[in-house]
């Protein structure tokens, strides 16, 4: 597809130069790379490994193509596609380079990424002559050599008794000779006996020293041998022993698997207990788990420690950066900004950027992009798609335009065909009817000539069970039906719009006069107090223009207000999501007024989209976290009815959870006398834990009653449509376990 002839004037023609040329990491044969397999074998080389440098983006990545298989490969590739390796010193870099790879497009295929064994290659040892025996003559050389290399063994003295002088003899002239020779014998053992006496001496003497020195080691031992009793026994110390800390590191991930963060903290903890040092794969795993678990205040504590051992590398922080998303996004901007040794990859500025679609932060989203320039760090389909929602949430048309003239050159094929289905939603919300139709006509295309771009199995699905694979090709699934009812949207309110003529423009969200957002949630964006809402900039004229606030739609609620209507009802739905239920069933009851509570920014979108495309006017949003917005905004005594649909269980037995005493104390405070309140589930656990806590709180017990004889009842089947509703019914699951009380006053 021809995206620049699509796009016409409003793109450019400049597109980011590519890092350098992708070399070697230098030093050393790696054992362990990756193969890149499904590659067109029309392809020539140099195209595949430009194609691979594009999407790689990283120049310590080494990629070689060989011109043979390997003999352990051959009948495991097919015949008309080639390989390629991929490898680099830093083998931690392989499994985010193998993310990164997996699933891209070369030619017409996806490729296929793995690790790839090399074995190694022992080298031939140099044979050893045998050996000529000697001859006789070389033998008998040897030996004088040898002998004359020996020295002597000296003798030790031996120990001789004393001999008594023998008695005189006479002598005759003929025997002087012998008489002499006996003179010096004896004269002779006299010396030598002398001498050995010493030597006696000497030796009894270093035997009493050895002694003395032996009683007192015994002594010491004794002391040490005493003290140890007397003190409590220590633990043994395993330090930086591979084996056990690999064996934790995989009872951690099988407990993040399971979600069971109770063992995990044990085997954690353990690892700390015993000495053991863990390396970044280790502290990578728990913080991953950590955050899977919801439990964010434990990611601080493990990434302190990651920290503290020197083993915080781009992968910790980039999870570290993911958690601080969930509970403080000026601290998440603050700490990728302080990464200067440890430089932030592109997936850590992913990481922020989703936080960023959440939260609505358009100001740490602009200043995280000038920190990417400064780092030198190009952005990948992610980042381009998590940018163009962030824009077209605050209808910000042209720099979206701008995006994508920089970059569809080298991204065509891979952007998601939702960035342009919210791209034309902006545009017609904006008041940008051209670019509208012009975005809405190349998702069209994208989906039309490409089906599959948005099925494709998940880029990590060779790390995931069989259980989370079949979820993300569900979500997956889900996500595409999704952008094609968001295209069918715009394209039913160009069709009106065309035959009415009627035109609507706004600045943005924050201006609507039926939002409000919650100034404790919300702290970076327009914070605005219920008496000082804005007035919608717009041409399309409404029947409740005159309704400028949530004031009015209370005091017409309240008892003795000046705008009281007994006849109508105000409803509730909090945790309205993508916000299909709250919509239909406000288009449909209109003698009552609905208020949505949603915390994330861009479900508010999705819910306020609706509400402008479909011309509901009876809906109004609070943006905000469900149990400060309550008692921030909501009077007491005014709900007729609150719903509560597909409320996220609690992903452990101990964590937090949505629905509480206090909470559900906090609703009762909202409703009026006989208001009720639903609580519709899939999960048969959650519910009864829900069930629990109103039967076994007295006070609770005292303010709710069932509506009916048990508190469980059936669900009807005009209960209305939601996203999760969908979501669980193409999963197969169908059945719903739906809670029905009301106020009791006492």
């Amino acid at each position: 597809m021809d995206l620049k002839r699509k796009f016409g004037n409003s793109l450019g023609s400049t597109a980011p130069t590519s890092i350098g040329i992708l070399g070697g990491g230098g030093g050393g044969v790696s054992i362990t790379k990756l193969i890149v397999k499904n590659i067109p074998k029309s392809i020539s080389k140099n195209e595949i490994i430009e194609n691979l440098k594009k999407i790689i983006q990283n120049p310590s990545i080494n990629i070689t193509i060989p011109i043979t298989l390997p003999p352990d490969l051959i009948g495991k590739v097919d015949a008309d596609t080639t390989i390629s390796f991929l490898s680099s010193q830093n083998l931690s870099q392989l499994s985010i380079i193998k993310n990164l790879v997996n699933g891209k497009t070369i030619g017409d295929k996806k490729v296929i990424v793995d690790f790839y064994d090399f074995k190694k290659v022992i080298p031939t040892p140099t044979p050893i002559p045998t050996p000529t025996p000697p001859t006789k003559t070389q033998e008998e050389s040897n030996k004088k050599i040898k002998l004359t290399n020996e020295k002597p063994k000296e003798k030790k003295p031996k120990e001789k008794k004393p001999k008594t002088t023998p008695p005189p003899t006479t002598t005759t002239p003929n025997e002087p000779t012998i008489a002499t020779a006996t003179a010096t014998t004896t004269t002779t053992e006299t010396t030598e006996t002398e001498k050995t006496t010493e030597i006696n001496e000497e030796k009894k003497v270093n035997q009493k020293k050895n002694k003395k020195l032996n009683d007192k080691k015994e002594e010491k031992e004794k002391e040490k041998e005493v003290k140890k009793e007397e003190e409590p026994k220590k633990e043994s110390i395993v330090r930086n022993n591979r084996a056990v800390i690999n064996k934790i590191t995989s009872q951690m991930s099988s407990c993040a698997e399971a979600k069971d963060y109770v063992q995990l903290v044990k085997a954690y903890n353990y690892l700390k207990k015993i000495g053991a040092k863990p390396d970044h794969i280790t502290y990578g795993v728990m913080l991953n788990a950590c955050v899977r678990c919801q439990e964010y205040k434990k990611v601080k504590e493990v990434f302190q420690d990651a920290v503290k051992d020197g083993n915080a590398n781009e992968v910790v922080y980039t999870i570290y950066v993911k958690a601080l998303c969930e509970i403080d996004m000026d601290e998440s901007f603050a700490t990728i900004k302080g990464m200067i040794e440890t430089k932030p990859n592109i997936r850590t500025f992913n990481s922020i950027f989703r936080g960023c679609i959440r939260s609505g932060d358009i100001e740490i989203t602009k200043s995280l992009i000038q920190l990417m320039k400064a780092n030198e760090i190009y952005p990948d389909s992610t980042t381009i798609e998590y940018l163009i929602k962030i824009y077209s949430h605050h209808l910000m048309v042209q720099e979206i335009w701008d995006l994508l003239g920089k970059v569809y050159e080298r991204m065509q094929g891979q952007i998601s065909p939702i960035c342009f289905s919210r791209l034309s939603l902006a545009s017609l919300l904006a008041g940008d009817i051209k670019s509208s139709v012009k975005a809405l006509g190349i998702t069209d295309d994208i989906l039309s000539k490409a089906p599959r771009s948005t099925q494709t199995t998940h880029k990590n699905k060779g790390k995931l069970s069989e259980k989370n694979k079949i979820s993300s090709s569900l979500f997956e699934r889900i996500n595409k039906q999704e952008i094609n009812e968001e295209s069918d949207r715009v394209r039913n309110y160009l069709s009106k719009m065309t035959e009415s003529r009627s035109k609507i423009k706004y600045h943005n969200m924050e201006s609507f006069n039926r939002i409000y957002f919650s100034k404790n949630t919300f702290k970076n964006n327009v914070n605005r107090s219920i008496d000082q809402q804005c007035k919608p900039v717009t041409v399309a004229t409404s029947p409740d223009s005159t309704l400028s606030s949530f004031n009015g739609l209370f005091n017409s609620y309240k008892k003795g207000g000046s705008n009281f209507n007994s006849n109508r009802s105000l409803k509730m739905e909090i945790c309205s999501g993508h916000g299909h239920w709250v919509t239909e069933r406000a288009g449909q009851d209109l003698d009552a007024d609905w208020i949505s509570l949603e915390i994330r920014y861009d479900r508010i979108f999705q819910i306020w989209s609706k509400m402008i495309l479909e011309a509901i006017d009876n809906l109004y949003i609070v943006g905000g976290d469900a149990h400060g917005s309550l008692k921030e905004i909501i009077p007491d005594n005014i709900l007729n009815e609150v719903y509560i649909n597909y409320p996220n269980p609690p992903v452990w037995s101990g964590a937090e959870r949505l629905i509480n005493e206090l909470f559900l104390i906090e609703i009762n405070r909202c409703l009026k006398k006989d208001g009720t309140l639903t609580i519709v589930t899939d999960d048969k656990d959650y519910s009864d834990q829900i069930i629990d806590i109103l039967t076994k709180s007295k006070k609770l017990l005292k303010i709710y009653k069932p509506v009916k004889e048990t508190y469980l009842i059936q669900l009807s089947e005009d209960y209305g449509y939601s996203y999760f509703n969908k979501l669980w019914n193409n999963g197969q699951r169908v059945k719903r376990y739906c809670i029905y009380i009301s106020k009791i006053i006492n």
